[in-house]
């Protein structure tokens, strides 16, 4: 099993890496897209949807829309047609109980949504590598310190009715190792900005991204499921691997856009 984890998460390791170095912002969108059609397949497929069902197509026209054509939902209208979709498909399916299930898929499209909008938005942002590299670093470092420092301090558990295996101690060192990696990467990468900033923006990633995957686990509890999948062997499904990322990417996108460049640009 652990063998098995480690031969995926290397080949997903060089992927990611490749794609970064030279698929440039074009080859990034796809890498992303590509990973959330999945993810969000695999959400409505954990509440009881198929993969070719009509609610899971229209979850990946929805991720898709938002991220190629963010542009077309900056109108009301647009968001409009995805509440009134939610709405009416229960009254069109002669099935009043489906509403519950259609009102999570589709909040679940555009969790998804946002995140990978935001995940390709970072890229693109001046010196866009840079911000994307020291996001992934903070959220690896910080997946990385939370695993070794929970398991060897152990302590009290996080919140063990949602995900028994988190301690605190291992959220501080999360916290401790994301702001560790932003400030290492910051300093060597891009020195322009001062320390404590790399500090503060890769906290601030951690604890977001550990929020994301608390929040998967609470969903994953509601549908009764360990893995959101089973695409990458050892590991689950690419929800599994992607929750943090996209749970946190808006919140990194926007303290980078409009935090940073604003407050120290």
């Amino acid at each position: 099993m652990l063998k098995q984890r480690v031969i995926t998460a290397v080949l997903a390791g060089i992927v990611v890496l490749i794609v970064l170095l030279f698929g440039e912002e074009i080859g990034w969108r796809w890498l992303v897209w590509l990973c959330t059609v999945a993810g969000v397949a695999e959400f409505s497929t954990m509440f009881g949807a198929r993969w070719l069902s009509i609610s899971t197509i229209l979850s990946a026209l929805v991720v898709t829309l938002i991220e190629w054509f963010p542009v077309t939902f900056n109108h009301p209208i647009y968001l409009y047609l995805v509440v009134a979709i939610v709405l009416v498909s229960p009254v069109l399916t002669r099935d009043p109980g489906g509403l519950r299930t259609t009102s999570v898929l589709a909040f679940g499209a555009l969790y998804i949504a946002a995140g990978g909008l935001s995940l390709t938005s970072l890229r693109a942002l001046p010196v866009g590598w840079f911000w994307m590299w020291l996001f992934l670093i903070a959220v690896w470092m910080s997946d990385t310190a939370a695993y070794f420092v929970g398991k060897a301090m152990r302590g009290p558990k996080l919140l063990p009715e949602i995900s028994p295996g988190k301690t605190v101690s291992g959220m501080l060192g999360g916290i401790v190792g994301g702001a560790v990696g932003a400030v290492v990467f910051g300093w060597i990468a891009h020195p322009v900005y001062n320390g404590w900033m790399f500090a503060a923006v890769g906290a601030i990633i951690s604890l977001a991204e550990q929020l994301g995957d608390l929040v998967e686990s609470a969903y994953k509890r509601v549908a009764g499921v360990k893995d959101s999948g089973r695409m990458l062997p050892g590991h689950g499904g690419i929800l599994d691997r992607i929750d943090g990322l996209i749970f946190a990417a808006p919140i990194a996108f926007w303290l980078i856009d409009h935090g940073i460049r604003g407050w120290f640009g």
